[in-house]
């Protein structure tokens, strides 16, 4: 028998428009910073604040996800029936500026309800960043490759990021404590929340062409409608 070679090129197509790579750079320094934490919450709930227990770290996350849920989906359909992207964008810097927020007040906390509240208060603010954003990231998808880009999304905005945070924030807390870790994650919300600002010009339904990542913004960008 015969066997013939035949020499094959796999051609992978990396390319994401501009505005998705902006959406996608926010989500994972955002989530990776709250994974620097999130994994040993119950730890520093149940250490540092009086009387707490592992029953009040449930029902704090309990009050975050009423919170959200109660929010968040009235919120996107009122995003929805309004033409333009501008509203989505304001509701995003909300939610973007809720994040930076609540890792310095964990800081500050010390009593059962003062948890309660600030849990419930960044679920709502979660609610306005994540409504905003599946907005605004569905109208940005590169017709074509949407699995591709939504996949991006899951793996590299979500899971990766999640586990980076994770492992970085086990380390650092050990070395250092729980102060060292909300404050590096107020920090890295707070300096990535201008990336935001970014997604400005994109707005109102004006999509990128796709470019390789962090290749310059040309000054007057051509868009594909």
């Amino acid at each position: 028998a015969r066997f013939h070679c035949f020499n094959m090129r796999i051609k992978i197509n990396i390319t994401v428009n501009r505005a998705v790579q902006i959406l996608l750079l926010y989500l994972f320094f955002v989530v990776a910073s709250g994974g620097l934490f999130v994994p040993i919450f119950a730890v520093f709930v149940t250490d540092f604040i009086s009387g707490a227990t592992l029953k009040t770290v449930g029902f704090a996350l309990g009050l975050y996800a009423v919170a959200k849920s109660v929010l968040q989906i009235p919120l996107a359909r009122f995003l929805d029936k309004h033409n333009g992207e501008r509203d989505d964008f304001y509701a995003l810097m909300v939610g973007a500026v809720v994040a930076v927020i609540y890792p310095f007040a964990l800081l500050g906390i010390s009593k059962i309800w003062h948890l309660y509240l600030l849990e419930a208060f960044v679920g709502l603010g979660d609610a306005a960043l994540m409504s905003a954003y599946y907005s605004l990231f569905a109208r940005h998808v590169d017709k074509g490759a949407e699995g591709f880009e939504w996949s991006l999304f899951s793996v590299g905005g979500l899971t990766i990021s999640s586990a980076i945070g994770g492992a970085i924030g086990g380390v650092l807390g050990d070395l250092f404590g729980f102060k060292l870790l909300f404050l590096t994650s107020g920090i890295i919300n707070l300096l990535v929340i201008f990336v935001l600002f970014s997604l400005y010009p994109y707005l109102d339904g004006a999509r990128p062409v796709a470019l390789p990542p962090f290749t310059p913004i040309p000054k007057n960008p051509t868009t594909k409608h």
